[in-house]
């Protein structure tokens, strides 16, 4: 063998095995990235369907909201046999009349709702009520939402059983929270009471296709946002927010009764019609037929579609990339993994990206999700 100019062969040596265990060392991280990984495939991988299987599984979903509705639907998926069908998010309904639809969330206070209540009959006004459906058990709440619905013609709807931000909970919790909810309210009411809308807590989740995928399969006909809140504004901030088709956003707190003995009143001498999301958005009235009790269906299979993930997304996908990361230590969270791709996650997928040989974005999108599941499939085989 040929040893250059200057260098003894106990050095050459030496060098042999440097490369030898540089060599190793590089093995033994690539076959640690690959396991690691392959959870999150596991992950996405679970949901994952032949065109035969979706066929044989599908539940119809619910007509589309009427063209008047000012609904946003997330945009279409770009993998997969068939786009997957997001139900509409409702910011705001028709501006043709002078029409408003006032929310009320939670319902802690009972004395607080009744005033609310109170206030809307006074005032020819019809209200759509997101209650938690543990508050539906406190004394006096059945007695006022079967006054409410059947007396006054409000509509109930849902916002889970215990106030969880339901894109981070595993399938079977998010399913239950969603469930959970809509049989209490057919015990409050004595009768089975389809419901349309569903709301997150806080909002969060509206991109979360399991959430999507269950409420599709219930029958539900959107995700109910809010073109104000008017728990967080003050009177002039509400009164200037009124125009037709507004959705308001209001609690049962004690500063939000007292906003609402004002405001109510004030709508009604401008000219406006205080009526329900179904009403706003050309919905027929929730259907009502005999109370029977249910059994939870297991949410529907569906195809992971992929769509970008990007900074400010909240969804359960968001928590197997970030716990993939974490185990790769291209991400470092306090607690569990929560969902939100903020500025941490950001960094640590363009880290990701960077290792992987991928434009440097940030952004997670079909193809780095792509080459993830790739890596995957190559540890399992």
């Amino acid at each position: 063998m040929r040893i250059r100019k200057g260098r003894s062969p106990v050095r050459r040596q030496g060098a042999i095995r440097w490369r030898g265990a540089t060599l190793w060392l590089t093995a033994a991280v690539c076959v640690l990235a690959a396991s690691v990984l392959a959870g999150y495939a596991a992950a996405l991988a679970v949901h994952t369907m032949s065109r035969d299987d979706a066929a044989a599984l599908a539940v119809p979903l619910p007509d589309a909201l009427p063209a008047q509705a000012a609904a946003e639907s997330v945009p279409a998926a770009p993998d997969g046999d068939a786009a997957f069908e997001y139900l509409p998010v409702i910011r705001r309904g028709s501006a043709e009349k002078k029409q408003i639809a006032v929310t009320v969330d939670d319902c802690f206070q009972v004395d607080n709702l009744r005033t609310i209540i109170d206030t809307a009959e006074a005032c020819g006004g019809r209200l759509t009520l997101f209650p938690i459906g543990q508050n539906l058990e406190k004394p006096g709440m059945a007695k006022l939402l079967r006054h409410g619905v059947f007396d006054l013609g409000f509509e109930v709807e849902n916002h889970t059983w215990s106030h969880q931000r339901i894109f981070r909970l595993p399938e079977a919790q998010m399913a239950e929270e969603i469930w959970r909810q809509g049989q209490a309210v057919n015990r409050a009411l004595g009768v089975s009471y389809e419901q349309h809308f569903f709301r997150l807590m806080g909002g969060d989740g509206e991109c979360d296709q399991r959430t999507h995928n269950y409420l599709g399969q219930l029958g539900f006909r959107g995700i109910a946002a809010w073109s104000l809140s008017g728990s967080d504004a003050d009177m002039a901030m509400i009164q200037r927010a009124l125009k037709p088709g507004a959705v308001y956003l209001f609690h049962t707190t004690d500063a939000d009764t007292e906003k609402l003995k004002a405001f109510l009143p004030y709508a009604v001498a401008q000219g406006y019609e205080l009526v329900t999301l179904n009403e706003l958005t050309g919905c027929a009235p929730n259907a009502v037929g005999a109370y029977a009790e249910q059994d939870m269906p297991a949410p529907r299979a569906y195809r992971c579609d992929l769509r970008d993930r990007r900074l400010g997304d909240y969804a359960w996908c968001v928590v197997g990339m970030q716990d993939a990361l974490r185990r790769l230590g291209c991400l470092k969270l306090d607690g569990p993994s929560t969902g939100y791709y903020g500025r941490q996650t950001r960094d640590a997928i363009a880290a990701f990206q960077r290792i992987s040989g991928l434009p440097e974005t940030g952004v997670a999108d079909a193809e780095t999700q792509r080459r993830l599941l790739a890596n995957c499939r190559t540890a399992a085989e």
